[in-house]
């Protein structure tokens, strides 16, 4: 079985870093190498000592190593209808080269002057935070003041990107936008780059119903299946599962209210029958107060949180597809397909903007499939012949 060696590397607060990855030998025999790393069973990863980070980096040098800010950037990005794994633009991967997670390469007042720029056009906060880390990295790369930098500049960080970083094209489209933006509303130029990388033509990994079930009744905490449900019930994003409020949860209509979700619009979707029972019994043992999920102090779960729970049910079921808790939502998508759902009633559901972000399920539903057979299954002949061998 090929090793997934790919890992998320987040602040677990009071001077500790935390590793969430595809459980492994090979990997548990590296994570026991750093110093002082130990099991954390509540948050259910691994966590060590932010100052033994160097001595992390030196063990796991062949893997992946995305950032906390990257890793929930990607979660936040991904565009619907397809996986989006986003490359970290800070750490490279093979060991190289080694900067800080954090810089403060731009300028501060082009960083504010930037900040303020996105606010004003009411850009999301964590398309913002996207923007000015590629900036940042472009600062870094260019080594002269951003006001003196020219198009040919820009060209060739992008070109850096693509031929050193090996970045997506989304990656790359995102790079361009950001140093648009930078640019034109901020340095007061134009960069006149008018054509982009194609996007790949990727299709999301697809969960038989089954394994959505064996997913969702993996976990023993009644909280975790009730969130694993809700996310394929419901065919909910991440962010808008964490953000339910129960005033949202309209159980007589069958409904679920979500609020300012992406593109910062509302939208209603299905509350299953199935659910009700289960949320019931959910609530009266947590009894949550404003949000249905809750997390430390007065606010809701996060974010990562429910990835946690997701990837360890998805360990627990000993499920090896690479798939992530988005896959959740895209199962929903084309399960309903392959019932019959009208595609017009699917893309209202999960809050597309446009009907062809939601034709891709069209290209992984097995509903017309299943009328097919294939020529293989009708020629008796070849059938006998390899049995002969077997």
């Amino acid at each position: 079985m090929a090793i997934n060696k790919r890992l998320t590397l987040l602040d677990a607060g009071n001077g500790r870093l935390a590793v969430i990855a595809q459980y492994s030998e090979d990997f548990r025999r590296l994570i026991k190498a750093v110093p002082c790393s130990v099991w954390n069973p509540v948050a259910l990863r691994w966590e060590f000592p932010a100052d033994e980070g160097r001595k992390f980096r030196k063990v796991f040098s062949s893997w992946l190593i995305i950032a906390s800010h990257e890793a929930e950037d990607n979660e936040a990005a991904q565009a619907d209808g397809k996986e989006v794994i986003e490359e970290p633009l800070f750490i490279d991967t093979s060991g190289a080269e080694r900067q800080a997670e954090t810089s403060n390469r731009t300028p501060p007042r082009i960083a504010q002057a930037m900040g303020n720029a996105m606010r004003a056009l009411m850009y999301s906060r964590k398309t913002a935070k996207r923007y000015l880390s590629i900036v940042d990295r472009y600062a870094g790369f260019v080594d002269i003041p951003l006001p003196e930098t020219s198009v040919d500049d820009a060209v060739n960080f992008l070109a850096y990107l693509e031929r050193d970083i090996g970045v997506s094209a989304s990656t790359l489209n995102q790079a361009i936008s950001a140093l648009k933006f930078l640019y034109s509303r901020v340095l007061g130029r134009e960069m006149p780059i008018s054509r982009r990388p194609r996007s790949d033509k990727r299709l999301p990994a697809i969960l038989s119903r089954d394994e959505v079930i064996r997913i969702i009744n993996s976990p023993k905490n009644i909280k975790h299946r009730t969130l694993l449900a809700m996310a394929y019930s419901a065919g909910l994003r991440v962010s808008e599962l964490a953000c339910i409020k129960l005033a949202d949860i309209d159980q007589k209509r069958g409904v679920i209210l979500i609020k300012n979700g992406k593109g910062r619009k509302d939208r209603y979707t299905i509350l299953a029958d199935r659910m009700i029972a289960l949320l019931q019994a959910y609530i009266d043992l947590y009894k949550p107060k404003i949000w249905l999920f809750e997390g430390q102090g007065n606010g809701h779960i996060h974010v990562r949180s429910i990835q946690e729970v997701f990837y360890h049910a998805k360990e627990l079921c000993g499920i090896e597809k690479d798939i992530s808790i988005h896959t959740l939502r895209h199962c929903f998508a084309t399960h309903l397909l392959e019932d019959g759902t009208d595609i017009r009633y699917i893309q209202e559901l999960l809050g597309h903007v446009s009907a062809k972000t939601t034709q891709i399920y069209t290209h992984v539903a097995r509903k017309d499939f299943l009328r097919i057979r294939s020529p293989f299954d009708e020629n008796n002949d070849i059938g006998e012949h390899i049995y002969e061998y077997a």
